[in-house]
């Protein structure tokens, strides 16, 4: 008798991120070689670094795969005032380290890490506990809504002090998404509404944002200044082609695409690689959600595993796409990195560790 194969939530999200930090590898050397030979000496200087960075991530995502999740959940609030206090941190002159006239990192030695991304970890936690706390109670409007949000609009306003609208954003759909899996719809169609029109009215009454966004609706309008990255970052897509200019091959990375390492990676993968290549990124990145879509499924009997696992791949998957529509234009620049791809330390570590999370989630599943 043949036996069917079952889908493992587990295996797609490991497939997944494997291929990712594979691709990041070569994405990052090939971004940040020439550079660093020119001013560092070394063409593996930022690349060496990225490597440690991930094993860092490795040996986190191994170890918080063994933790039981309810350690996690009983972490949660601590984890959130930790995040706050490094989030206060931050805005103190002398503490705070700033670049390009954000304020979002702190430094202590050789340790230089960015509260935002805890943040965003704490916050899913958070939620699923609390989620878990009040589930009988969370389609009241006090419990399931003006509870919740006050949490994000706390974190909201420290992070919009830095300032860091992405991050902001995705605590907003995060939360949203987790809320969805525990409440009534209704109540949460007033939430999105509130979001959105916080969102705008952000935007509209900072000259910074609104700036931004003028740039996104036109940005050949002003391509030597306001819209030269969201230009060049087009340009690279568009010159890939069907199966790009080859691996290390490309030219806007060459001091013409800022931030090619980091925000906009995703337009040197299609510009190198291609459609294929920036289709497979894609498809990758659905991948992983369709894994723990299936793992919250799996869940389900449980309303705050399953808010965790949907939390967690939000935590991942949410600033993906929303980084690729940035690279494509389809949505203001934001500062976000593309997850499990990108150079950054703090967002590499935290994200892989979500994974050992998501790990732990699905050894939890098979005892449901």
């Amino acid at each position: 008798m043949v036996h069917p194969i079952r889908f493992r939530p587990q295996t797609g999200i490991f497939f997944s991120t494997a291929a990712l930090l594979a691709l990041s590898v070569l994405m990052v050397f090939s971004t940040t070689a020439i550079s660093a030979e020119e001013h560092l000496g070394r063409a593996t200087a930022f690349l060496n670094k990225h490597v440690l960075q991930i094993l860092l991530g490795l040996v986190l995502c191994a170890v918080t795969s063994q933790i039981p999740i309810r350690y996690f959940l009983r972490a949660a609030f601590p984890l959130l005032c930790f995040s706050i206090f490094a989030l206060l941190l931050t805005l103190v002159p002398g503490i705070g380290a700033t670049a390009g006239g954000a304020s979002r990192w702190l430094i202590f030695g050789p340790i230089r890490f960015q509260p935002g991304e805890i943040a965003k970890l704490s916050i899913a936690l958070y939620m699923a506990s609390y989620i878990g706390r009040h589930h009988d109670e969370m389609y009241l409007f006090r419990k399931g809504v003006v509870v919740p949000l006050s949490v994000v609009l706390l974190l909201a306003a420290l992070l919009l002090k830095q300032p860091d609208f992405g991050s902001t954003s995705i605590i907003l759909i995060v939360v949203f998404v987790q809320l969805v899996t525990a409440a009534r719809v209704l109540h949460l169609v007033g939430v999105g509404i509130g979001s959105l029109t916080m969102l705008g009215a952000l935007i509209l009454t900072s000259p910074y944002r609104l700036k931004r966004f003028e740039t996104f609706l036109d940005p050949f309008h002003d391509a030597s200044s306001s819209g030269y990255q969201l230009v060049q970052s087009l340009i690279a897509v568009g010159s890939g082609g069907i199966f790009g200019e080859g691996l290390g091959a490309g030219k806007q990375k060459l001091y013409y695409l800022p931030a090619a390492h980091t925000d906009f990676i995703f337009a040197v993968i299609a510009e190198e690689l291609g459609f294929i290549g920036a289709a497979l990124v894609v498809l990758l990145f659905v991948c992983f959600a369709w894994s723990g879509i299936s793992l919250a499924r799996k869940l389900s009997s449980s309303a705050e595993l399953c808010a965790l696992a949907v939390g967690l791949t939000a935590l991942v998957v949410v600033p993906a796409f929303l980084n690729m529509a940035v690279v494509l234009g389809l949505l203001p620049t934001k500062g976000l990195v593309l997850p499990l791809v990108a150079y950054g330390g703090t967002a590499m570590v935290v994200n892989l560790a979500v994974v050992g999370i998501l790990f732990s989630l699905a050894r939890e599943s098979q005892d449901l």
